[in-house]
């Protein structure tokens, strides 16, 4: 089977084909493809500079970033936060 990087849409059972990140926003609370959402309140999509050059990628939202709709605010993204200001890496410019 062919996958999309290869240059061939995803079928319906892998998902739909989004061309955007705000296809994928828009997209997002209405994903079924795990049992993840039946825990969940809303999505919590990704934010920041849609070109970056980082990427930061957590696990899952907890709590916190659940209630919020928005990534890394909780524990985890103080502590983010603070090893970020270590490296110099201004969290703005990631997504």
């Amino acid at each position: 089977m062919a996958t999309p990087a290869e240059g061939h849409p995803p079928s319906e059972a892998e998902g739909p084909s989004l061309r955007s990140l705000s296809e994928l926003h828009s997209a997002l609370n209405g994903c079924r493809r795990c049992e993840r959402w039946r825990l969940a309140t809303q999505g919590v999509p990704g934010e920041g500079a849609p070109h970056a050059r980082i990427m930061l990628v957590g696990e899952v939202p907890g709590d916190a970033e659940d209630r919020a709709g928005h990534p890394f605010v909780g524990p985890a993204g103080a502590l983010l936060d603070r090893a970020l200001e270590q490296a110099g890496i201004d969290r703005r410019l990631a997504y």
